[in-house]
């Protein structure tokens, strides 16, 4: 009678759940009806069953009820917990299957009913039970699911699944635009990252699998919107917004140094995003600021192509370089009077040369100054390309555009050390645009910025992490700076370099922990030792340390060595008197130790780490709140084995 009771309780939470404002989008609206559908039919035979004695001492009967109300619990959580940045494909995998084991078990119990129990009310009656057992099976659901498990294994091939495939999930999952598409991704890595802390590597790998049939969907979405029609021109791709994959009339550049149309960024951080929806930077700050450079050059590019955009134009030029309207305007005349196959590069260039004739001319007279053999002369030219870099956006793509960077990354080893002071700090000024930091990487700077690491002066090993750090931004990079040999100098500058550069470091080695291979080099290098120091106050380093030291408790070897290096202690002091980050970070670092060691967590009692955390899990932010109360609910489920002990 309990587990009928309980079952009810949960069906009657489940169709209350009708009136939340969070199930009124799709998909889930269509599945949240699904659902209803069946449990509204099976509300009153649950209901019937309750106060029937042959029913409640049935053994058989008894066994379907518990799998059902295991099944009901669980599809009523994924809807309580559905939030409108979840995961669309995530949330369909799930429910569907729990809508299909919650339809096969009410038509095994209707079945077992009309067999087994002869004297039963109307309400359960055979006639009854066959009607409301055909009602169950017409009942129309959804399967998406065994979609995108085919288009799985078709991403293990050559080919990877069709373009019809992808475009029929995206339509299944209401992903309607390129924006939606590129929020599930960002939902996608959000649900990872937590799976990932919590060492659920199965679930990892399934996400992982969908992450990339959603790159895979935003590819063909990409292509759709690019493929040309026999009277349209190609537009180049710098042109064109990430986010609504159409050229843009008023970008705007965000902290990133990434560029998108005004009214779709803006529309992004309205929906609480504060991730590039790009490189999926974390933000430090959502403001934007228009690129007039890129507004102009979308202007003359759709004056050059007879490309008609109101209000583009003309008013561009005119607002954004009155002086130099005029000799733009020439310039785009003189491009038509050319040959119509004008790349984009050579637009690019003859555009930034008129438009801007002193700064070019410089930045080429510099770049030709570092291929000199005095060093006197690079040392200069070194400089003031490092002052030009860190003055504005619009210099880094010259400079960059210009061919610097390669010969910057050799200079990295020049024996002079303001020289190699000066190249690693412009090359760091360069990579704050995401082109260049590919480019860098591209022109193989890691090894040559380890050096700077290992050997350079204490502002040259400083902004040498700092160059790692920006680096490392990009995943493919997180691999290569890891697998080179950067660790163990980040290591040291963390340990022994100046207070900046401690700082760096930490930077860097929080970024490159997040690829799971390098947290066993960061802590066989010796990192644990000095980040539990740091966690002291009078370092001014807290925050930063405890992050670091959260992501290496997500593994055997970081667990162990923080419980060597006494940081037990000092993370339940951040959890009581930390900022709000710190707490968050100590109470994942903390929940980490406990649920792996129950030599960990009786030191972490020990040390009174109960009242903080039941502190926290009040008033602390959500992920605190979340962490916290995982952590008391697992000391309340082991309060036994700790009295023991």
């Amino acid at each position: 009678m309990s587990l009928l009771e309980t079952l009810l309780r949960d069906i009657s939470s489940f169709l209350n759940l009708s009136s939340s404002e969070n199930i009124n989008s799709e998909p889930v609206q269509k599945y949240y009806q699904g659902a209803e559908e069946i449990l509204k039919v099976l509300k009153p035979i649950i209901l019937n069953a309750i106060f029937d004695s042959e029913i409640t001492s049935d053994e058989v009967l008894s066994k379907e009820f518990k799998e059902l109300g295991v099944s009901v619990e669980e599809l009523l959580q994924q809807f309580e917990r559905w939030q409108p940045l979840s995961s669309k494909a995530y949330f369909v995998l799930q429910v569907e299957s729990l809508i299909s084991e919650i339809r096969n078990s009410c038509l095994d119990i209707f079945r077992v009913l009309k067999s087994s129990h002869q004297h039963l009310p109307y309400e359960l009656s055979s006639a009854s039970l066959e009607l409301h057992l055909q009602k169950i099976k017409h009942v129309g659901y959804e399967q998406t699911s065994s979609v995108i498990k085919e288009a799985k294994r078709d991403q293990v091939g050559n080919f990877g699944p069709s373009s019809e495939i992808l475009l029929r999930i995206a339509e299944s999952l209401s992903l309607n635009s390129n924006m939606e598409v590129l929020i599930e991704a960002v939902a996608l890595e959000k649900l990872k990252e937590n799976t990932a802390q919590a060492e659920k590597l199965a679930e990892v790998d399934c996400i992982d699998q969908l992450i990339a049939l959603i790159t895979n969907m935003h590819h063909c979405l990409f292509l759709k919107k690019q493929s040309p029609t026999c009277s349209s021109v190609p537009t180049p791709l710098d042109f064109i917004c990430p986010l609504s994959l159409e050229l843009m009339t008023d970008p705007v550049i965000v902290a990133s140094g990434q560029t998108y149309e005004r009214s779709f960024i803006k529309k992004w951080f309205d929906l609480g995003l504060t991730v590039c929806p790009k490189t999926w930077q974390t933000l430090v700050h959502t403001l934007f600021i228009p690129n007039y450079t890129m507004k102009a050059l979308i202007a003359n590019w759709c004056e050059l192509n007879n490309v008609k955009l109101p209000n583009l134009v003309e008013s561009t030029l005119n607002q954004v370089y009155p002086p130099r309207a005029t000799k733009v305007k020439k310039l785009v005349e003189d491009l038509k009077s050319k040959s119509n196959n004008v790349k984009l590069p050579d637009l690019v260039e003859s555009t930034l040369n008129q438009v801007y004739p002193p700064r070019v001319s410089k930045v080429k007279k510099l770049v030709e100054d570092l291929k000199s053999t005095s060093t006197d002369t690079q040392r200069v030219a070194t400089a003031q390309l490092r002052l030009l870099a860190k003055q504005n956006r619009d210099n880094r793509i010259i400079i960059a555009n210009c061919g610097a960077i390669i010969l910057l990354v050799d200079l990295l080893n020049s024996p002079d050390t303001k020289t190699q002071e000066n190249s690693v700090t412009a090359l760091l000024n360069l990579s704050n645009i995401d082109n260049n930091k590919t480019a860098i990487a591209d022109a193989n700077a890691i090894e040559p910025l380890i050096h700077v690491l290992k050997t350079g002066s204490p502002e040259a090993k400083e902004n040498s992490a700092a160059t790692l750090f920006s680096l490392s931004v990009i995943e493919d990079n997180k691999v290569r700076i890891g697998r080179s040999g950067a660790i163990r100098p980040l290591v040291d500058l963390l340990g022994n370099g100046t207070p900046r550069g401690k700082k760096d470091a930490a930077t860097a080695l929080f970024n490159l922990s997040i690829f799971h291979e390098n947290k066993a080099r960061i802590v066989k290098a010796g990192a644990v030792r000095y980040l539990v120091h740091l966690m002291h106050p009078a370092a001014g380093m807290v925050d930063k340390a405890v992050a670091v030291l959260a992501s290496l408790a997500t593994t055997f070897e970081g667990r162990t060595a923080i419980g060597q290096e006494g940081g037990i202690p000092l993370l339940v002091e951040v959890v009581e008197l930390g900022s709000a980050r710190g707490k968050a970070n100590a109470t994942a670092a903390l929940l980490q130790l406990c649920t792996n060691s129950s030599r960990f967590c009786m030191m972490v009692l020990q040390e009174g780490a109960v009242p903080p955390l039941v502190a926290l899990s009040q008033s602390g932010t959500q992920r605190a709140k979340e962490k916290a109360q995982a952590l008391l609910s697992y000391f309340q489920r082991h309060y036994r084995i700790f009295r023991s002990i």
